[in-house]
């Protein structure tokens, strides 16, 4: 029994470290015009659902570097959970999960960018969310073409 939680522990956090890196190494990960390569790894708990909070952690924490600080860190909050908890359970394709996300993504940024530094809040909607559709797109097709059986493996 031990030995479960404790893998679980483990790949949650190496998937949440893993999604910081990538957004932390990424110079266009936050503001108006964003490109999070990090996003690719989204899908990941659509595919296993415990590891979702690798996500969330892996968000929160990538987001406390983000100009805007705690706002972020709330707006990044919000996202992922109503992405893994809410859509993961409504929609059964992962391509319809990974839409949803990419609007939600520009519904919440965008309007935390226009509370924050008095961003254009369509502007920023429509640019967070088609950034986000495509690379979590892309991201669900890697997983599905590439990676289906690792993330099968890490099933505990």
């Amino acid at each position: 029994m031990q030995s479960i939680k404790t893998k679980k522990l483990v790949n949650n956090a190496l998937l949440a470290s893993l999604y910081v890196a990538l957004t932390l190494i990424n110079p266009i990960s936050s503001g108006i015009f964003q490109f999070r390569v990090s996003t690719l790894l989204v899908p990941v708990p659509f595919y296993q659902p415990k590891l979702a909070p690798g996500i969330l952690f892996g968000v929160m924490i990538s987001n406390i570097f983000s100009p805007l600080g705690p706002i972020d860190i709330l707006s990044g909050f919000l996202i992922q959970s109503v992405t893994l908890y809410v859509f993961n359970r409504l929609f059964k394709s992962a391509y319809i999960k990974s839409i949803a996300y990419g609007i939600w993504c520009g519904i919440v940024v965008g309007a935390t960018l226009h509370y924050a530094v008095g961003a254009p809040f369509w502007i920023s909607a429509f640019s967070v969310a088609i950034s986000n559709i495509v690379v979590a797109i892309i991201g669900t097709l890697i997983i599905e073409k590439k990676l289906s059986s690792l993330i099968k493996k890490l099933a505990y």
